[in-house]
């Protein structure tokens, strides 16, 4: 029971459930704090401010639909706050509905140029490939607010897309910031690396299984001078146990309080990302050169291709982007003497049985790839091809951590990981084959090509360094 201002006892009133709901969101005490919103909003169910601020909760915690909304049905009623109209537009970013989250997000740096709203705003220009303004709005958003870790982590995204890798991975360790996408394991309340002091360190994976590897690719550089424990995804560890022999894994990066941790002994902590900072502050520090080990499946004498042409997250609305039908794929897979070997990990029978229909064969490994609980056995397949086509997925870093040669179909904006020029510097056997404009129809070009390569390749016209 609460007090009045007379030291006496006062009924529990719906204030003070607003102020401990919102002490709970700010300490991010999510689930605890939508109980407590719920609780208002039946009593408020017209309440602008309570469904801006739970919107803003399910926006926070993923859950896109539910934020649009709330968030809209708030800005319908009159609450056009500029807090309200960034965080519409940044739902509507994750959606995929990039021209209501511009509408949005313009609106709010007009009514409020903020720090929050600008960081807000630049990261649609990430998406859009538009890194010289997406620079000048994070400059913006930094000048009024220069702790904003959202403002540097997007000035960081553009900043590696544009291979400026010195000041890039400054900026990128922002990411670990609440509010980013990358994620700061305490581990024991280990110290962070401070990348001189040997010992042994603890490094763990982040975000998606592709950043996971790639990422790995610096593990050779940490352990010239160190012993290593590595916390990664469960599907990634008979992968990397088998790829680095001197380190200790545990594939426990999704368990929130691993027991490992106990029993391990490590005087340092590293998110593996953070690794970049360290060993790749410039273009010619990235060796390239395959660092994945996996024992091929066996294969006929045929030259196997390995395809993939559905990638991206549904959550954040790039599977459109970042994918290629199947059907499109006809100048590919007309090409003769080829075996063709599907490596699509979403379900996909529907496209497979409209191609056999057509008179196309393409080989399915339900066991490895589709279920794909260990990373290591869809390694093995890929690495049994002789070369992989495909989507932006993580098969790219897996094709490229082997040595596999791989053509990537690249949309017109991809991701920093993927650059604006001179190709992709961590994986010397990737080639990417841009998208002209970022239309859809657009890849009908670029499937042309790679089935014009793809034949002369095969068929010894050309060898596949000089096709790359």
């Amino acid at each position: 029971m609460l007090m009045d201002g007379r030291g006496k006892p006062r009924p529990y009133c719906m204030e003070d459930i607003w102020e401990k709901a919102n002490a709970l969101h700010l300490a991010r005490e999510f689930e605890a704090a939508e109980k407590l919103y719920d609780e208002l909003l039946t009593q408020n169910p017209y309440n602008p401010g309570l469904l801006a601020t739970l919107g803003t909760l399910f926006l926070q915690t993923k859950r896109t639909g539910l934020a649009i909304c709330l968030l809209e049905h708030a800005v319908k009623i009159g609450f056009r706050q500029s807090d309200v109209l960034s965080n519409l537009g940044l739902a509507y970013k994750y959606s995929g509905q990039q021209d209501k989250a511009m509408a949005l997000m313009e609106e709010s740096v007009k009514k409020n140029p903020s720090g929050e709203a600008l960081a807000n705003y630049s990261a649609l220009f990430v998406e859009a490939g538009q890194d010289e303004k997406c620079k000048a709005i994070c400059k913006r958003a930094i000048d009024l607010s220069p702790d904003h870790p959202l403002a540097h982590w997007n000035l960081s995204l553009s900043l590696l897309a544009d291979g400026q890798w010195e000041r890039a991975w400054d900026e990128y360790e922002w990411g670990l910031k609440p509010g980013c996408l990358r994620i700061d394991r305490a581990l024991g309340g280990a110290p962070a690396w401070d990348g001189k002091s040997p010992g042994r360190i603890a490094a763990y994976g982040e975000q998606g299984i592709g950043d996971e590897i790639m990422f790995a690719s610096m593990l050779p550089d940490l352990l010239k001078t160190n012993e290593v424990v590595l916390e990664c995804h469960t599907r990634l560890k008979t992968l990397f146990e088998k790829s680095f022999p001197g380190v200790t894994c545990y594939g426990t990066r999704e368990e929130l309080e691993p027991k490992w941790v106990d029993d391990e002994q490590f005087e340092h902590r590293i998110a593996v990302g953070s690794l970049g900072q360290f060993y790749r502050r410039s273009r010619e520090s990235f060796p390239g050169t395959p660092f994945l080990k996996a024992e091929p499946l066996p294969k006929g004498e045929k030259f196997r291709v390995g395809i993939s042409w559905t990638g991206g997250g549904q959550k954040q609305g790039r599977v459109h982007k970042r994918s290629v039908p199947l059907s499109w794929w006809k100048s590919i897979l007309n090409v003769p003497d080829v075996e063709f070997v599907s490596l699509q990990y979403t379900e996909s029978s529907d496209d497979l049985n409209m191609m056999d229909a057509l008179g196309y064969s393409i080989k399915r490994h339900d066991d490895i790839v589709v279920k794909a609980h260990d990373y290591y056995e869809t390694a093995r397949l890929v690495a049994s091809c002789d070369l992989v086509i495909s989507v932006c997925t993580s098969l790219i870093h897996l094709a490229g951590g082997l040595g596999v040669p791989c053509w990537v179909m690249t949309p017109r904006h991809p991701a920093w990981r993927y650059q604006n020029e001179g190709g992709m510097p961590w994986y010397k056997s990737v080639r990417l084959y841009r998208q002209p404009e970022a239309k859809q129809e657009a890849w009908r070009a670029v499937i042309e090509r790679i089935g014009f390569d793809l034949d002369e390749l095969v068929h010894g016209r050309r060898t596949l360094e000089a096709v790359s």
